[in-house]
């Protein structure tokens, strides 16, 4: 009636990221959190360096 478990290495390694690295659901997030702070602040900053102050973007965009 009860069949023997034979575990496949192979088949043991599709599990999610989380599980499979070492970090947990909250690193995670919060190295997305704070990548994304960093690239809206640059976004930010060649915004106000190169698009702001530049009138051929302000005429054809009519910033």
């Amino acid at each position: 009636m009860l069949e023997t478990v034979i575990f496949q290495p192979d088949k043991l390694n599709l599990l999610c990221a989380v599980c499979a690295s070492d970090r947990s659901g909250g690193q995670i997030a919060l190295f997305i959190i704070i990548t994304s702070f960093i690239s809206l602040g640059l976004a930010n900053w060649a915004y106000k360096k190169y698009i702001k102050n530049n009138p051929k973007f302000i005429k054809i965009f009519k910033i």
